[in-house]
C-alpha cells in the first residue's frame, strides 16, 4: 500500500471531520440505516462512492483499526465545503458557508397536519402536488414532467424554497426504496401550501 496514500491524521482531527460531515448531512449518523443514507448523500452531493462499511469504520462504528486513504478523507472534505482534506486541516474556512435558510420553509413535524398538501415546482416544467401523511411522509397526488408518479411515496422532514429536494425511501412502482433529488441545480419552488 502506497505510504502516501495514507495521511497523518490525529483522532481530534478525524473526529472533527466526522462532526463536520454530520453537520453536513443534517443529522447524527449511528445507524446501519444511516451510513447508507449518508453514503448516497455523500455520492449525491461530490459523485464520489464511499461504502456504508468504509464510513462505519471512520466513525468508530466498527471495532476494527482504521488508517483512512487519502482519497477518502478528501471526499469527505469536499461533502464539508472544503477544497480537499489539506485544505480542511490546514484552517482554511469552507467554500461553502453554513447559514440560515430562506423564509418560504416547510417543516413537516412543525408546519404540516395530516392530509395538507403542497404543490412544487422545478426547472424545466416540472410540478408535483404531495400530500403529508405525518411521521415525516409524503405521498404524490399528481405530477408533471418528473419521474414521479401518483402514489408514490417518500420521507422527507424540511422542504426549502430555492434548495434541492432530496426524497428518501422514494417507493416508485416495483422498483426498491432509493433517493431522489428535485431540482438538483435550481431547487424547488413552494407554490402554495393547502389544508
Amino acid at each position: 500500500m502506497d505510504k502516501k496514500n495514507i495521511p497523518d491524521i490525529s483522532s481530534e482531527q478525524l473526529k472533527e471531520l466526522c462532526s463536520r460531515v454530520e453537520e453536513a448531512y443534517g443529522n447524527s449518523v449511528l445507524t446501519p440505516l444511516q451510513f447508507e443514507a449518508l453514503a448516497d448523500n455523500i455520492f449525491q452531493r461530490t459523485g464520489k462512492m464511499l461504502s456504508p462499511t468504509t464510513l462505519k469504520r471512520i466513525w468508530g462504528y466498527l471495532n476494527e483499526p482504521m488508517r483512512p486513504r487519502r482519497t477518502t478523507l478528501d471526499v469527505l472534505a469536499v461533502y464539508c465545503g472544503w477544497h480537499d482534506f489539506e485544505d480542511f486541516s490546514s484552517g482554511n474556512t469552507p467554500e461553502i458557508e453554513s447559514g440560515t435558510v430562506g423564509t418560504n420553509v416547510v417543516s413537516a413535524d412543525r408546519d404540516m397536519n395530516i392530509g395538507d398538501r403542497i404543490r412544487l415546482t422545478w426547472p424545466p416544467s416540472r410540478a408535483c402536488e404531495i400530500e403529508y401523511l405525518g411521521n415525516r411522509k409524503w405521498r404524490v397526488i399528481a405530477s408533471e414532467g418528473t419521474r414521479l408518479a401518483p402514489g408514490d411515496t417518500f420521507s422527507c422532514a424540511l422542504i426549502v424554497s430555492g434548495e434541492p429536494l432530496y426524497l428518501d425511501n422514494l417507493v416508485h412502482g416495483d422498483a426498491r426504496p432509493g433517493v431522489y433529488v428535485c431540482g438538483r441545480k435550481s431547487g424547488v419552488s413552494i407554490l402554495d401550501r393547502s389544508t
